[in-house]
């Protein structure tokens, strides 16, 4: 909004991941509820101790005291449960990470009003009728209804580039895993420009655990394998759960052309989806 602030943080998926690439793997989800409500009241503090260059900024901040608590390394995670990336397994993953983050996050939320009060703007009556306040279970609307809650929005996916890189390089955000291993380039201090080898997070621990050169597993796919469809029904899914926006770029190749790009928009708000970035590979782009 308005003079918002932008008050991000990510999950790194890949942190939860019990026994990677072992023949059975698993999702923590009593870890993932312990840090998400960590991150949230982490994320809720921010706003307590940022210094805001205009006044203006910190009274809408402090208004809605909105956080965007996302995630980051889900293609890395999938690689790591055997998954591959737009299977309805892995869809089906995705509805169960993302629903535990926000009710968890709804939960520690309310749980912060009834210790220092709910936000400001708070009017419980228009609140609890939005859409996505109707969409949670029962206890979480009556909890909010009875105390309130801190934070007028909870939950975002950013694109989480430098972070993820700076996480071991795991995928970034709810994207594909772009590519196995690529080059970067930075501008150093003597203003040159300085290139280096990048290795995703988990193509580098599989080849640490089973050699330099062995045959990865059918589900290891790059962002070029998976198709359009797959990338729409996945964004599809995380957005239903997500109360601010979500960030998803989808990648078409060269070849493609308007009317491809044109059905794509198409799926994509047929499913409801609130925007999309297209990208289409080749010279330029």
């Amino acid at each position: 909004p308005p003079y918002g602030a932008c008050n991000l943080g990510s999950l790194n998926l890949t942190r939860f991941v019990q026994h990677p690439f072992a023949e059975h793997p698993r999702v923590d989800f009593g870890d993932l509820r312990a840090v998400t409500s960590v991150a949230t009241r982490f994320l809720d503090n921010v706003h307590d101790i940022s210094l805001f260059p205009l006044k203006a900024q910190e009274k809408a901040a402090g208004a809605s005291r909105r956080i965007g608590l996302g995630i980051t390394g889900l293609a890395d995670m999938f690689a790591m449960l055997g998954l591959r990336y737009g299977s309805q397994a892995s869809i089906n993953l995705t509805q169960q990470i993302m629903s535990t983050i926000r009710d968890t996050a709804y939960r520690t939320s309310i749980a912060i009003a009834q210790e220092k009060g709910a936000f400001p703007e708070l009017d419980k009556i228009k609140y609890g009728a939005s859409p996505f306040v109707l969409a949670l279970s029962h206890d979480i609307q009556d909890a909010i209804s009875q105390h309130g809650i801190r934070n007028s929005h909870l939950l975002a996916v950013a694109p989480t580039g430098s972070i993820s890189l700076l996480a071991n390089n795991v995928s970034s955000g709810i994207e594909p895993i772009h590519a196995f291993k690529t080059q970067r380039c930075v501008r150093g201090a003597d203003g040159q420009e300085v290139t280096f080898d990048v290795e995703d997070a988990a193509w580098y621990q599989y080849k640490a655990l089973h050699g330099a050169s062995a045959v990865l597993p059918a589900h290891f796919v790059q962002s070029a394998d998976v198709c359009a469809e797959d990338r729409l029904h996945m964004m599809a899914v995380v957005q239903s759960c997500v109360d601010n926006a979500i960030s998803k770029s989808l990648v078409l190749p060269e070849s493609a052309s308007a009317q491809d790009i044109g059905l794509v928009l198409l799926q994509a708000w047929e499913l409801g989806l609130k925007g999309i970035s297209v990208f289409r590979m080749g010279p330029g782009s």
